[in-house]
């Protein structure tokens, strides 16, 4: 682990807060956003893989801030990146415009498709998809040796791929600034098939959508959600028959489900519980 140079906190002042982190501007450093991460919600480590993601994606030529610098508030770690002003989220442009929920659907469509055709070298913070979900199928705690089984066949099933995937493909990761969009929260990039990010999104507009939590992030109803996704999909695929494709999605989706708790574990039982009821769930059909 790198001693990364420490920041005086007095010198900036908070703006936001995340599930994860804390966002802070300063006159003495304008143009510039420092978010912090508090050692309870991240490891040095996890920063350092959103930070190294993203740097990554940026050099790629993705549209996303800039990174600047690794840095810490004694223990706790974060980094400088580009402050984006004036910036919503598509969720938060939804929320507060409901009749343009097609409008932004189509359009994170449209840039869904320009980052899935993105080649994105891999290194230490960008691996293959495919690489990750055997690794977190292999060690998971959460699947019967059955599910482990069909899941390493879907798995392996993947095309080969070193296009872009963003990992947490939802509309909370896109911004739009004075006609400008960008990518945010890049800690989970890897290169792999599209059908990956299009399982995620769909996770979550559709089946997570009834959990008050996720309505929540989104800052939208599920009724909002669910017509998010049915305009998405119709505009990423061009098919209109949104049911087969969420029925073709439900095997992406439980690998999406053992990749993201492997990223982000919890010992919580009652959350073990609903995450193996749901696994169970989403692999029905083809067990």
């Amino acid at each position: 682990m790198t001693n990364y140079p420490q920041i005086d906190l007095s010198e900036w002042r908070q703006v936001g807060e995340g599930y994860n982190g804390q966002a802070f501007v300063s006159s003495a450093h304008p143009g510039m956003l420092l978010k912090i991460v508090r050692t309870d919600m991240g490891s040095a480590e996890k920063v350092e893989q959103e930070f190294y993601a993203a740097q990554t994606a940026f050099k790629t030529g993705l549209p996303t801030p800039k990174m600047y610098e690794m840095v810490r508030d004694g223990n706790d770690h974060g980094y400088l990146c580009e402050k984006i002003e004036g910036k919503k989220s598509f969720a938060r442009l939804c929320a507060d415009h409901p009749d343009h929920i097609a409008e932004y659907a189509t359009k994170m469509a449209q840039l869904g498709k320009e980052l899935h055709q993105t080649i994105i070298e891999e290194n230490d913070y960008v691996v293959p998809m495919k690489q990750l979900l055997l690794k977190a199928i292999e060690t998971s705690p959460i699947v019967s040796e059955t599910q482990r089984k069909l899941l390493t066949e879907v798995a392996e099933s993947l095309p080969e791929s070193k296009n872009c995937l963003h990992g947490d493909f939802q509309p909370g990761n896109i911004i739009v600034a004075n006609g400008q969009h960008y990518w945010i929260d890049l800690g989970w990039l890897s290169q792999g098939h599209y059908i990956m990010d299009l399982a995620h999104l769909y996770k979550m507009m559709v089946e997570d959508s009834v959990l008050p939590t996720v309505q929540n992030l989104t800052h939208m109803s599920r009724e909002q959600m669910l017509d998010f996704w049915r305009e998405f999909a119709k505009a990423y695929t061009g098919n209109t028959n949104v049911e087969a494709l969420n029925k073709e999605l439900r095997p992406y989706a439980a690998l999406d489900m053992v990749r993201s708790f492997y990223l982000h574990s919890s010992e919580n039982p009652a959350l073990l519980a609903f995450v193996k009821a749901r696994l169970e769930d989403e692999l029905r059909d083809i067990i």
